[in-house]
């Protein structure tokens, strides 16, 4: 039976990737508690520099500096937690980073992940290396803002395209089937659902896209939510469209009292109560045949 392989060896080689493969073998023996040796044959029969395949995946990972690692190795905490930190800004899961760092049970690393977030020289490490992320991709709270402003004006129409169809009904025979009473072709309706080529939408607004049970799934991240943020970010603009939404509903209480006042009248009055007559929709000719989405 083969012998299980070490947890470490990948720890290693994620480490090395996440610090943009800048990291120094010694420190990511000293973060591990190993042998500088060991990692180098980690990464040769490994084939870190020409493992393209398999360090993909991580290169696409968030990565941090030569200063990144340095605070990594200036932080006055456990070598376990230096690597929980490191591994937690890739993903931002508590439990895969515990995992990685510590093994264990999904459980366990579910509580002591979450616990670690809390650890206040954890939490300060982890900042800087936010800081330093932030830095190395020049993204400012404006660059994000506008990233809210999309989601915020997202439209679903902007991704798909759908419409409800008439067509005639026909028999096994390919004739039109005429209505008995009218003498007219049935009809019914089917509802269509497109998706637009990827090309031409803007994905990073996507929350979610999915068939499920041949159903297409579209959702893209709150709006109502992004809208919120904008104002509590823009505190001016926020202000005055309270102030105007209050505005708006005064008014509209005010018009709405005005009208009671006017219908309820004493009897043998006037009344000037208004009324709106909504057309009845028009029936289908032939009828209707029910139709599911397609």
């Amino acid at each position: 039976m083969p012998r299980k392989r070490d947890p470490a060896r990948e720890q290693a080689h994620e480490l090395w990737l996440a610090s943009n493969k800048q990291l120094a073998l010694k420190d990511i023996a000293d973060q591990l508690g190993k042998k500088p040796s060991t990692i180098r044959k980690w990464k040769a029969e490994d084939n870190w520099d020409g493992n393209a395949k398999r360090s993909a995946p991580f290169e696409r990972e968030r990565s941090f500096s030569n200063h990144a690692a340095q605070k990594v190795a200036e932080a006055d905490i456990p070598e376990k937690r230096k690597v929980f930190a490191t591994l937690y800004l890739q993903r931002f899961n508590a439990t895969w980073a515990y995992l990685q760092a510590y093994g264990g049970s999904q459980n366990v690393a579910a509580v002591e992940g979450s616990r670690l977030l809390r650890n206040p020289k954890v939490v300060e490490l982890l900042n800087e290396l936010k800081k330093e992320h932030a830095r190395q991709l020049d993204i400012t709270a404006m660059d994000v803002l506008t990233e809210v402003a999309k989601q915020a004006n997202a439209n679903i129409g902007d991704f798909l395209d759908f419409a409800t169809e008439e067509h005639t009904v026909f028999d096994s025979k390919g004739k039109v089937v005429m209505d008995p009473e009218t003498r007219k072709p049935q009809h019914y309706y089917m509802h269509r659902v497109n998706l637009k080529p990827q090309a031409e939408v803007d994905t990073s607004l996507i929350k979610t896209v999915a068939i499920e049970k041949g159903h297409i799934r579209l959702e893209l991240y709150d709006k109502q939510r992004a809208q919120e943020v904008l104002l509590k970010a823009l505190p001016a603009v926020g202000d005055g469209l309270m102030a105007a939404q209050q505005r708006k509903a005064k008014a509209d209480a005010d018009v709405a009292q005005s009208r009671a006042d006017i219908v309820n009248t004493p009897e043998g009055e006037t009344s000037y109560g208004l009324s709106i007559d909504i057309p009845a929709s028009k029936s289908t000719e032939g009828g209707q045949n029910d139709a599911g989405e397609s």
